[in-house]
């Protein structure tokens, strides 16, 4: 969150540069900042996605023509990540809750037919955080060969550190008004690179029409104001002291007013109860001690506070506890994220509602109780290899949004087995997969999945899903995986590792027994990616959507109608369609690269918050288990691809509910016609889907059949679990019902 504002009032002062002024130079990018004005500024905006999820459409092709436009102007661009979040900064519960107003407010106006208010809605609510995105954009400066860093804590601080170490290492910044909390003098806020100018503001001119204000008492007035590490003074957001918004200069007056000092305002309005509620001159002196000694991670890889020779010796208590350096420093490359790290350190976990605001009991339930082994693991596995506080001492407090009471501990020591323990004889070398690279069985492409006998045999890659899956099911291959780490021949190529990762995870989320055979889930995983094939790029969609089953949340029964369904649909009609909808919400609708158009289902958004958090926390645990494979030493360190090692891991992608949509668009109006099984009403359905519906889709009919064949794939995965599927007869009878109108 930018100083609350400064942005406003500094607008009329931005100045305008042509971009060859930066020919040549190293530019430091804020990757936050970065992001957020694609998100919210033409024409990367695309107002619809806060009603889809996943990523944007065509944020990829904006960010891989402005890379190639900054090199051809001879920029070389340095993105800059933050990493964990500081002991002081601010919780976003106030803009969350504004979000999902906002977000709630639209879904009112589009079932009201006020289709172009109801857009405008989707788009201003701003319920997408660029953090959410970081992964997404590493991989895309990874593919492009553009460094990119990690910082220990705040990208803001680190930028400063390297633009102002006497090694220079960049020459400019560009971000968000915040790095003037970190004495940068000038900020590159904006490049326009359609007419070539870049956009900038200076920290000096500011003070200079703020009264000449001296350096430190501008960094108060920021503060105040309110940004990320503090928020608002209350008595500026008094109607009665300031019956109009307030602004930065208000907060300047009343700084000067006040003796030119902020301990005296606090001290002034000490007695007000919102003051003392935020117990705020506290607050306002931590604040100001993190940015004077905010973390960085310097040239030499010491991770440290800024002005490191009068640090205080309780950094810790602005900052956080302080974590391994070698953490520290998988971090800064890429390894994993900040997510799981972040609970360790903070001792808390918060979670927030999601884009449909999360007011389903089945959700809530979700979060608060069906995910704990997910967690429970994952720290565990990042605390194991730190220090024995952090394994058995800290304990770690869960928080919803739609209950501020509630509080739930998270106690990763009393696992037992440890994870560590259940995974620790996963070491296989690679020269013990030459050779025994499993078979995927594929279907021919001209054929679905029932009428293909004749299959083709492919390798699926070491490093992959599919392949960790089938080489569990070859008996001959599974007995050589027991492996105790042997530290002459530790793992050493990203193939060993990744795979050795993906084992590891197996076994702990239940696919894989304690001698390394598939178990009944995992059998039943190892039938769906047989029946899929490599092309559709389903093999994470097919584990999500085990999990989701094994978590009692992907079921045949107890949907509720959903508005938009035909007239003439049944009950059981609306149920299946919805049914069949939510597996195709685990594919993805292939788009052209512009902002979506087309028919909404909040019923689909909401089932796409399941799967969403689900990805979430897999990709939380597959993280750690890479983490504690590193942290443990289980793995050569001589490397240079530490970025691939992370980026390689599966459920990065976060895909929406398009494929869902056009499934149950798809189904909806075949029940329109008189018989919803003929030819002739699945043709007319399906001329409807580019003509009308999906008009900026790839080939949204060859989607709709790839869901189908996601949907097959499940089903015969259904019936090789057995009775360990609930519902399983329900699955069954939905089967038929949709196999007449395919």
């Amino acid at each position: 969150m930018p100083v609350r504002t400064l942005d406003e009032w500094a607008t009329p002062r931005l100045q305008n540069f042509p971009l060859t002024a930066l020919k040549d130079t190293t530019l430091g990018i804020e990757a936050a900042h970065y992001l957020d004005r694609l998100l919210n500024t033409p024409p990367s905006k695309e107002p619809l996605l806060s009603a889809l999820g996943g990523f944007p459409f065509a944020l990829k092709t904006f960010i891989e023509q402005e890379l190639e436009a900054m090199s051809s102007f001879g920029i070389r661009p340095v993105f800059i990540f933050s990493g964990l979040d500081c002991a002081v900064k601010e919780k976003p519960m106030r803009q969350l809750r504004e979000a999902s107003r906002l977000n709630s407010q639209a879904w009112e106006l589009y079932n009201q037919h006020q289709a172009t208010q109801a857009v405008d809605t989707f788009g201003n609510s701003g319920s997408v955080k660029p953090d959410s995105l970081f992964r997404f954009l590493q991989r895309i400066l990874q593919a492009n060969k553009v460094e990119f860093l990690v910082a220990p804590y705040s990208a803001w601080a680190q930028l400063a550190y390297m633009e102002q170490s006497p090694r220079q290492f960049v020459d400019a910044v560009m971000g968000s008004s915040d790095l003037f909390l970190f004495e940068v003098d000038k900020v590159i806020t904006k490049l326009d690179l359609e007419r070539s100018r870049f956009s900038w503001l200076s920290r000096r001119t500011c003070q200079d029409e703020m009264m000449k204000l001296p350096a430190d008492l501008f960094v108060d007035a920021c503060l105040l104001s309110g940004c990320s590490l503090l928020p608002t003074f209350p008595p500026l957001e008094s109607p009665a002291l300031y019956p109009k918004p307030f602004t930065i200069r208000d907060t300047t007056n009343l700084l000067l007013t006040m003796g030119r000092s902020a301990t005296a305002a606090c001290t002034h309005y000490q007695d007000e109860p919102a003051v003392q509620q935020l117990n705020y001159l506290d607050r306002y002196r931590r604040a100001r001690m993190a940015v004077k000694h905010h973390v960085i991670i310097t040239d030499s890889g010491e991770v440290q506070p800024l002005d490191l020779d009068h640090a205080p010796s309780d950094v810790h208590e602005f900052i956080g506890l302080q974590l391994p350096e070698e953490l520290y420093f998988y971090l800064s490359r890429g390894v994993f994220g900040p997510r799981v790290p972040n609970w360790l350190a903070s001792g808390e976990l918060f979670e927030y509602p999601p884009l449909d605001s999360g007011e389903s009991s089945e959700y809530q339930r979700l979060v608060r109780d069906q995910l704990d082994s997910h967690r429970l693991q994952a720290l565990a596995l990042l605390s194991q290899p730190l220090f024995r506080f952090y394994y058995h001492q800290r304990e770690v407090i869960m928080r919803f949004w739609f209950n501020k009471d509630l509080e739930k501990p998270l106690r990763h020591k009393d696992l037992v087995p440890t994870p560590r323990d259940v995974v620790s004889n996963w070491n296989v070398r690679l020269e013990s997969l030459k050779g025994e690279g499993p078979k995927t069985s594929v279907s021919k492409p001209s054929l679905s999945i029932r009428e293909s006998s004749q299959l083709t045999n492919r390798k699926a890659p070491p490093g992959s899903l599919t392949y960790a899956v089938h080489a569990l099911a070859d008996r001959d291959f599974v007995p050589r995986t027991v492996t105790p780490r042997n530290n002459s021949q530790l793992l050493t190529t990203k193939d060993e590792i990744v795979s050795n990762t993906l084992w590891r995870f197996l076994q702990l989320r239940g696919y894989a027994d304690k001698k390394h055979g598939l178990t009944t889930w995992g059998n039943a995983l190892n039938v769906v990616l047989k029946s899929l094939a490599p092309e559709d790029h389903l093999e994470e969609s097919a584990l999500l959507a085990m999990e989701l089953l094994r978590l009692d949340v992907l079921t045949a029964g107890g949907a509720a109608p959903t508005a938009g369904a035909a007239s003439r649909s049944t009950d059981v009609d609306r149920n299946n369609t919805l049914l069949v909808s939510r597996v195709a919400c685990f594919g993805k609708l292939r788009h052209k690269p512009i902002g979506f158009t087309g028919p909404l289902s909040r019923a689909l958004l909401s089932f796409h918050s399941f799967i969403s958090t689900v990805r979430e926390s897999c990709h939380d645990l597959v993280e750690m288990v890479l983490a504690n494979l590193l942290l443990n030493g289980d793995a050569g360190r001589d490397r240079d691809d530490w970025a691939d090692l992370g980026l390689s891991l599966p459920f990065i992608d976060d895909h929406d509910c398009g494929l869902g949509i056009a499934v149950k668009s798809y189904l909806d109006d075949l029940a329109s016609h008189g018989d919803p099984t003929s030819a002739s009403a699945r043709e007319m359905a399906k001329a409807k889907g580019p003509e009308e519906w999906f008009v900026h889709s790839v080939d949204v009919n060859t989607d709709i059949d790839t869901a189908f064949r996601l949907w097959d794939a499940l089903i015969q995965g259904i019936k090789a679990a057995g009775k360990d599927i609930r519902g399983r007869e329900n699955w069954l009878e939905v089967d038929r019902w949709l196999s007449q109108r395919r």
